[in-house]
This record gives C-alpha cells, structure tokens and sequence, in this order.
C-alpha cells in the first residue's frame, strides 16, 4: 500500500494526522473561487464624510427595512394611531419604558406579557440605543427594550430612534455602550440588520425564520 508523504502505518495519530497536512500543502489544487478578490476589504467601504444619517437610512432599506421620518413628537403619535387601526395591530406588544410614556396620552392599546406574544398580534414597539451607519443596524439592548422577547419574537418589529443616536461604526456603537452603562452592561444585546432570514431549510429563502418578518425605523425629531 502506498501511503501520503511522510506517512508511516507504524505513527500515532497525531503523527498521521501531521503528515496528511504536509500532504496536503504540497499538493497544490486549482483555485475554485476565482471571481472573489482576497485583497477587497471585508467591511462594506466607509467614510467618514459620507454622512451617517444619509448612510444608515441608504442601507438600512437596502436591508428591507422600512423607514419613517417625523419632525415632531407629536405628529409621530398621531401616525401611529393610525398605523395601529389600519393594519389592525392592537394590542401592541412592548416592554420599554420610554414607549409607554411616549404613548401615555393616546389611545393605543399595549401589553407587555410576552408570554401571550402569540395569542396576540404578533407586533411589538421598542426603543433603541444606536443606529449603526456603516452596516445600517440598529443595536437594541434589555436596558431600553425592557426584554429581549419584544425584539425578539414578533412577526413585526417597529423601532422608536432619534437623530442623536446616529454612531459611524460598529466599534462606536460599542465604545457608546461602554460610556452610557460602564461596568453595568445589559445582560442582553442584538444588532439588528434588518428583517431575519435563513436557508437552513432545503435551501429554502424563509423570511422570519428566527425574528421578525419585518421591521420599521421612526426617527422623529
């Protein structure tokens, strides 16, 4: 029997295992990937000057998100009073402290016993604590959201943010974090790219496999 190079039927394992590597070094094989260039960054390209809002916004949609723009608090409630009727999403689920005292006034029916997440509607309405340009995500957290459930679990994920709380990079939405909670991180934290998606299933595209459906952005002012 003809054995790799280096290979001898009296080594151990690990020996054998060695010799299959420097095999395999030394035979050269064709490269199958011909059309990808090694020397291309990994991240998507980025400046600093292209503007963060304009970025996120451009790439967030590109994600599949859905984005909205209000100058006023106020016109916000009102829109989402009707959003709320139209697409008949009462109650919606959240969570999030900010939420309910944003909607305090209004007449939008909420829960936040996410355990009947599915005997609901299926939608929930949480805060951020970042929107990412470079990558056109929104990093969500336990602190602001009130539970991971509520980003977590609903078919449809709507997202309050305001303007402040545009960052550059990934490693400014970390640095963010680090100066806002210090040695009292979250216990949870997600990026959130858009709407989830997996082919896990006969290769199969499935939208919401492990997430949301879809997702939409409110920056108001």
């Amino acid at each position: 029997m003809n054995f790799p190079f280096g290979y001898n039927k009296d080594c151990t394992n690990k020996e054998q295992i060695l010799a299959k590597v420097r095999s395999a070094i030394l035979e050269k094989d064709e490269n199958h990937f011909t059309d990808i260039n090694l020397q291309n960054d990994t991240w998507i390209p980025f400046k600093d000057d292209d503007g963060n809002e304009f970025t996120f916004i451009e790439r967030f949609k590109e994600n599949g998100g859905i984005f909205m723009y209000f100058e006023e608090i106020e016109h916000f409630k009102e829109a989402m009073q009707q959003f709320v009727v139209e697409n008949g999403w009462s109650p919606l689920l959240t969570t999030s402290p900010l939420i309910k005292e944003v909607f305090a006034d209004t007449e939008i029916d909420f829960y936040d016993d996410y355990n009947n997440l599915e005997r609901k509607k299926n939608v929930s309405i949480i805060d951020c604590e970042c929107l990412i340009a470079q990558t056109g995500s929104i990093l969500v957290s336990d602190a602001t959201a009130g539970s991971r459930a509520a980003y977590s679990c609903a078919d449809t994920l709507l997202i309050l943010a305001r303007p402040s709380q545009f960052v550059a990079r990934m490693k400014d939405a970390f640095a963010l974090m680090k100066d806002k909670y210090d040695d009292n991180q979250p216990a949870g934290m997600t990026i959130i790219s858009g709407a989830s998606s997996s082919t896990d299933i006969d290769n199969t595209l499935v939208v919401g496999a492990f997430g949301c459906k879809q997702i939409a952005l409110f920056l108001v002012e």
